[in-house]
């Protein structure tokens, strides 16, 4: 039971390890901060302007963020003055501050850490689905599916943290379906600290359980969130106020049908945009396919301790209003992660292929935007 997933997912880390490798080398100079996708336009505190970072030709991505927080997780060394909305960025604390930990509070180890911890998640999620996989009947190698869903993806890719909640949520299907209840509690509150979406999570299960009327259980879960609260309160300083609600609009639907009617306008050639725009209806379609699949699964009656977490999930997508988030699949892929993961477990022991179908749409897209990374390791390897 332990044996394959562990070698699976040893063979996973080693593959991607390889590909981040290559484009580093590469597209990077050899630059391994060129992952961070750190603007020229970010701020660098003092205490960081010896490092030599490297700048992208864009306006960068929340890695950038990341990587100032796991050089100053506490909020001790004024990092927090060079991220816009800085109490928001700083809950979700767990690979920065995992990061600091591995590297021991020293600066020059906070990259090669930071990196471990992200391959780390990855050996996680790739083991925990090959457990379940073996649990539901089918070949552990299913759990290889984890290196495609699209926040391994983008996190790999990017250095952002949406990994690490990808992992722990298949980490909480296989202990809410093992136990014990410590384990599951402390993948909840991981969770939580990853990522304020994991929430929902919490907030379903515990409402399983009530429904159940295992009050003791249900309350135990909830202590998931008390180590986030007490942190959240930290990072405000007390004054509780989030940015959160501000992707939310209580008109169903909103976003999504929003961004189909009012798709994406690239400044590109006739044709590229064209396919740009067909591959982003294939995301799109992805998404569709994963809010039909759980209006099913309502339909059916399916109350579970993984399913109603669902539902809770699919209902912040269904108010779910941000335009940078429905931007492009990038964005929306990596953060309703959770939910296509869940998803996908739930339904690929008896229809495996259908089930990773939505995950495939929008991997379809995001492999348009890292065309030019693969792009310049073929042409390097060539030479």
């Amino acid at each position: 039971m332990w044996r394959r997933p562990s070698i699976l997912a040893a063979s996973a880390i080693a593959v991607l390890w390889l590909c981040q490798f290559l484009t580093v080398h590469y597209n990077y100079a050899g630059n391994w901060t060129g992952l961070f996708c750190i603007s020229p336009r970010m701020p660098v505190p003092e205490f960081l302007q010896s490092e030599q970072l490297y700048a992208v030709e864009s306006n960068g991505y929340d890695g950038q963020v990341f990587h100032l927080i796991a050089h100053d997780p506490w909020m001790t060394r004024d990092a927090a003055a060079s991220i816009g909305g800085a109490a928001f960025r700083y809950q979700r604390i767990l690979v920065p501050a995992l990061a600091w930990t591995l590297a021991l509070d020293r600066d020059e180890w906070i990259h090669t850490a930071y990196f471990a911890v992200i391959l780390g998640f990855v050996f996680a999620g790739v083991f925990w689905l090959a457990r379940l996989a073996q649990r539901r009947g089918l070949h552990p190698a299913w759990g290889l599916v984890f290196a495609a869903v699209p926040a391994t993806i983008t996190s790999l890719d990017r250095m952002t943290s949406d990994v690490a909640l990808a992992a722990l949520c298949v980490g909480f299907v296989l202990y809410a379906e093992t136990g014990p209840q410590w384990r599951l509690v402390f993948v909840l509150a991981c969770a939580v600290l990853t990522r304020e979406t994991a929430i929902l999570i919490v907030a379903g299960y515990c409402g399983y359980l009530l429904s159940r009327r295992q009050v003791a259980k249900s309350m135990v879960a909830a202590c998931a969130l008390l180590p986030a609260g007490a942190w959240f309160l930290y990072v405000t300083r007390g004054q509780v106020h989030s940015d959160a609600l501000s992707y939310i609009r209580w008109v169903p639907l909103y976003g999504f049908i929003e961004r189909t009617i009012h798709p994406k306008v690239y400044a590109l050639a006739a044709w590229k945009s064209g396919v740009c725009f067909a591959f982003d209806s294939f995301a799109l379609a992805g998404i569709a396919l994963v809010l039909w699949t759980v209006a099913e699964m309502a339909m059916k009656k399916r109350w579970t301790g993984t399913t109603v977490p669902i539902y809770t999930l699919a209902m912040a997508v269904i108010f779910l209003a941000s335009r940078d988030v429905w931007e492009d699949a990038y964005n929306f892929g990596r953060v309703l992660s959770p939910l296509l993961l869940l998803v996908f477990i739930e339904q690929f022991p008896k229809r495996p292929w259908l089930a990773l179908t939505p995950m495939a749409l929008i991997d379809l897209r995001i492999s348009l935007d890292i065309e030019r990374q693969l792009e310049g390791i073929l042409r390097g390897l060539l030479k």
